[in-house]
């Protein structure tokens, strides 16, 4: 049974490279379009939801030239503008002038929806000083045009047409799993947790101490570089060596670590940023500072659940450190997955190690003092 779709991207050309922009700021994910024909399909799915009546218009678009008077509209679209973007979606096809803040804009955008349903044909002249190298770039059977459709879908271009989606065992009111997934197997944060610790496992080493964690870590994470381990925790329990607040700086001797530890605990610390500066003065000059915080994941208020650090705020706390590493982690099939309570064992490794900067799961810090 063939699925129904409607176009969905941000395009842009640098360097004669056509670009599907995947983030807002235009840097850190993107997709070069190496087949022309894509632009093609992109701007028939604009119009058309099946693809039997998308890959009809495709065979009859091949043999037509651009129209005149569509390189004539295109020609205005760009002029004076060198950040263009074109922004295709559900019968709509538009250049913003001055990239995707244009949206916000109607004044810097040229509508061209009309053109595009009369030839089909925009898309090929706005960016026809694009280079392509696939070297499979013609599409003469349905079958091939079929597969480049779902090759597009998996890349974000396409998606299902409205009311297609089929939500199956996501459609609930409760997680699969209240326990981030503890009963199916492997929560998603406790994968990317495992993959930073393989980051840094050497690098944890002298004097080292973990906030919120208990001694048996040292052996599980394998900071076997540790020559002195050390745990706080606000409550006494086996396995814990200090009991305090690691809001108070008396809590530690400054400049006494060479290393501290510290893994989904800044979002229960009501002032993380005291608890930053506290670490940064206990720590000797040239020691680390190794955390991890969820950034998608329910509510675990024991004893408070107050933040979410995301990258740009992990930067933020972590400012006076001379060094600054981030590890980020996710995609929004991991995001669902946080918050549903799916395992890490259902995804595969694939869709696990896929990521997506607007989507993170996992914020992970190095800082040096």
């Amino acid at each position: 049974m063939q699925k129904n779709y409607v176009a969905s991207a941000f395009l842009t050309i640098k360097d004669s490279q056509v670009l599907v922009v995947h983030d807002w700021k235009n840097q850190k994910k993107i997709q070069v379009i190496e087949n022309k024909d894509w632009l093609t399909i992109l701007e028939i799915f604009v119009h058309e939801q099946s693809v039997k009546a998308a890959y009809e218009q495709f065979q009859k678009i091949q043999v037509f030239p651009v129209l005149e008077s569509v390189q004539q509209q295109c020609i205005k679209a760009r002029s004076n503008s060198d950040d263009f973007m074109v922004f295709v979606a559900h019968k709509v096809l538009k250049v913003l002038k001055k990239g995707v803040f244009s949206l916000l804009t109607p004044e810097e955008q040229v509508d061209l929806t009309a053109n595009s349903q009369e030839t089909y044909q925009v898309m090929r002249y706005l960016f026809e000083q694009g280079t392509f190298t696939d070297k499979h770039q013609d599409i003469k059977s349905f079958d091939a045009f079929s597969q480049s459709v779902e090759d597009m879908a998996k890349l974000g271009l396409l998606s299902p047409s409205i009311d297609t989606l089929d939500l199956g065992d996501l459609r609930r009111r409760f997680p699969i799993c209240p326990l981030f997934g503890f009963t199916r197997g492997t929560p998603i944060d406790r994968y990317y947790l495992d993959k930073f610790i393989g980051e840094i496992r050497e690098q944890v080493a002298g004097n080292v101490l973990e906030v919120g964690g208990v001694l048996r870590n040292r052996e599980v994470y394998q900071f076997y570089n540790a020559t002195e381990y050390q745990t706080l925790d606000i409550f006494a329990s086996s396995g814990v060596t200090l009991v305090g607040d690691v809001h108070d700086p008396e809590t530690i001797r400054p400049e006494s670590l060479d290393a501290v530890v510290i893994f989904n605990v800044l979002e229960h610390c009501h002032n993380p940023w005291v608890v930053v500066k506290n670490i940064y003065s206990w720590l000797k000059v040239g020691g680390q500072c190794f955390c991890m915080v969820p950034s998608a994941q329910k509510l675990h208020d024991v004893p408070g659940d107050y933040w979410r650090p995301l990258p740009d705020g992990m930067k933020q706390l972590f400012q006076d450190f001379s060094q600054q590493k981030l590890h980020v982690y996710g995609n929004p099939l991991t995001v669902v997955a946080s918050f549903m309570g799916i395992s890490a064992e259902e995804l595969s490794l694939q869709e696990l190690d896929d990521f997506h900067p607007d989507y993170p799961v996992a914020t992970c810090m190095i800082a040096m003092k």
